[in-house]
Order: structure tokens, then sequence, then C-alpha cells
């Protein structure tokens, strides 16, 4: 695997990585969600081998795995509460697309993203009069909508928003809830979105009414097993808000939770291959 630093319209310093050097194949860029990084991609829960990005690998695509502002590789927030989570849509997003169409030279593209990290590619893609040619399709793991919040779901975004602008960020490694802290703005805007059932941005763009606009084929998965984040009916909502004519709907399981889609044994038999089976189907090639 080898890195890149890209620079993005704000000045952040990013990392991306290759997993292998090829070309003449499809690509896809994988984007992780909150508190983690690229390598998530990257192997299973408990070491029981190579992750999504190796399969994908395998199956001939040209793997791409991106790390956030503040997360893996990628520049850290000069000062507490700087960066919001729209700057991850305006910036991290253009400047990750656009290096992975360059240097593969316009080949057909594939946005994969958990959590938010697929809200943040909806989210510049719907903001698009015009959307990159290159991007020809969206898999969006675990992504809830905003609509049908339950109670539990609420109570626990509303304390990280609260925790995160106490600290400056949130200690998510100290809670055990992944690798990495998150920075206060960039977690609590999400949360934040969640909570009042609107993904609406600094100007007033409200990107989730937005959806309807976007063409781009996409596939949404959820978790079985995943009852509180992300659980199938808020996936569902997703999907059924974007406009494309080809989209399709698949539930991992049984007993796949939130995390699981990418780092659980079980999902390398119950998930990734009908994720790539649908990119086989929907991504052009050579």
């Amino acid at each position: 695997m080898t890195a890149r630093r890209i620079v993005t319209a704000d000045g952040v310093h990013l990392a991306l990585h290759r997993l292998r050097e090829s070309t003449g194949r499809p690509a896809v860029l994988c984007v992780h969600g909150a508190f983690c990084s690229h390598t998530a991609w990257l192997r299973v829960r408990g070491g029981g081998g190579g992750g999504l990005a190796d399969l994908l690998d395998a199956r001939g695509y040209d793997v791409w795995l991106a790390d956030l502002r503040h997360h893996g590789a990628s520049e850290r927030e000069p000062k507490p509460r700087t960066w919001r989570f729209e700057d991850c849509i305006l910036g991290d997003a253009p400047a990750l697309v656009a290096h992975v169409a360059a240097e593969t030279n316009g080949a057909p593209l594939a946005w994969i993203g958990h959590s938010f990290g697929s809200v943040i590619g909806l989210c510049w893609l719907a903001r698009q009069e015009t959307p990159p040619p290159e991007v020809k399709a969206v898999v969006a793991l675990g992504t809830p909508g905003p609509g049908g919040m339950s109670l539990r779901r609420r109570v626990l975004a509303l304390g990280t928003i609260l925790l995160a602008r106490l600290l400056g960020r949130l200690p998510a490694r100290a809670m055990r809830l992944g690798p990495e802290d998150e920075a206060a703005h960039i977690i609590g805007d999400w949360m934040g979105w969640n909570v009042r059932g609107r993904w609406l941005g600094r100007d007033g763009f409200d990107y989730f009414a937005a959806l309807p606009r976007l063409r781009t084929p996409m596939l949404a998965v959820a978790g079985e097993g995943d009852h509180l984040m992300a659980p199938p009916f808020a996936c569902r909502e997703v999907l059924e808000k974007v406009g494309a004519a080809r989209k399709k709907f698949l539930v991992g399981g049984p007993h796949l939770d939130h995390a699981g889609l990418l780092i659980d044994l079980k999902a390398r038999e119950r998930c990734w291959p009908a994720v790539a089976d649908w990119l086989d189907a929907t991504l052009p090639r050579a």
C-alpha cells in the first residue's frame, strides 16, 4: 500500500492510500465513518484476515482508502472547535475524488462509505449542479436518515454533543468507541443533524432535501443486527430519498451490527460479496 498527501481547498493536508498500484481497473474510494480511519477497511475484528478492501481488490477494483481530516494520517485540527462536519463535505470530498480521478485517468469511480463517510459523499454529490462524471456509483454502509430517531439514540447523540463541546473533542478511545478521537464540531454537527432531523448546512442548504436531485446509482446496506445507530428502516430512508433510477437495498446479516458491516468476520460471507456483485453490475469496465 502506498500513501499520497493531498491538500483541500481550505489548506488541510489529507492522507490518501492506494492498496495496490494498478491501471485499467474501475476505482473504489472507501471513506471511513466516525471513531476510525482507513484501517477499518483492512482487517476484521479478532485478526481473522483481510477486510473489505482486500475483497474488492481481489474482485478487480483499484482500491483507494481515505483518511478524513483529523483522522488517521491526515492533518489534525490546529486547535479545538476549528473544523465543522460540513468542512469534510465541501473540502475533503472534492479533493479526494479529484485526486483519484487524476491518477486513474478518469476511470469509473464508486464512493463507498460507512456511516457518516457515506453522508459526506452523498451531500457533496447532491450539492453539485453537475456531478463529477467519474463518480458512477455510491455504496452506503450503515448510513441512517434523520427521521424516526429512537429515544435512546437521541439521548446518546445529545450526550455526545455536550461532552464534545465541554472537552473540545470526543474522547472515543477512552470511551472504547474506536481508535480515533473526534473533533468536537465534526462529530457534534453530525449528531446535531440527526437530533434536529435535518441535514442543514451553515448557509441553510438542506442536503437531505436535495438528495432527489442525485441520479448516481446507489446501493444502501444495513446491518440486520444494528438496532441503534443505523437500523434498516433508517438506512432505507436515505435510499428512498435519492433520486437515482438504479438503486438497491440490502440487509446484511444475520447479527451484523453497525461496525460489523466492516469489521465482523461474518460480513465476509454475508455482506461483502453482495456489495461486489452490485459493483460488478453497475460500474462499467473497459
